[in-house]
């Protein structure tokens, strides 16, 4: 009896770690992860070209930190580096005229 449980143990962590082995493959094969990153960045590059059109300071942009609801000045490269490095961050949003640019 602890042979079979053992035996199961060991094969069903084989199969989990096959299954992850096997998923790096198919988003190495279809550039998944590659199409993930161009599309942060065209998202990125976009709101950039939005809030130049928009802005009367091209260069900066109005950030909020949701938790305090403080606001600040940052450069809008800046905050597209800072978006790029962590694109699930959810801590600050662009902020235009008291409208935000981000879906909530």
């Amino acid at each position: 009896m602890g042979d079979t449980i053992g035996g199961l143990i060991v094969v069903l962590l084989i199969l989990i770690a096959l299954f992850f082995v096997l998923r790096e493959v198919n988003l190495w094969y279809w550039k998944i992860n590659e199409r993930t990153i161009l599309s942060y960045k065209t998202n990125f590059l976009l709101e950039k070209i939005s809030m130049q059109l928009g802005a009367s300071d091209a260069d900066e942009i109005t950030v909020e930190e949701i938790a305090t609801g403080k606001t600040k000045k940052v450069k809008i490269d800046t905050w597209i580096e800072y978006k790029l490095k962590n694109p699930k961050a959810t801590g600050f949003r662009t902020v235009k005229d008291d409208i935000t640019t981000e879906k909530k």
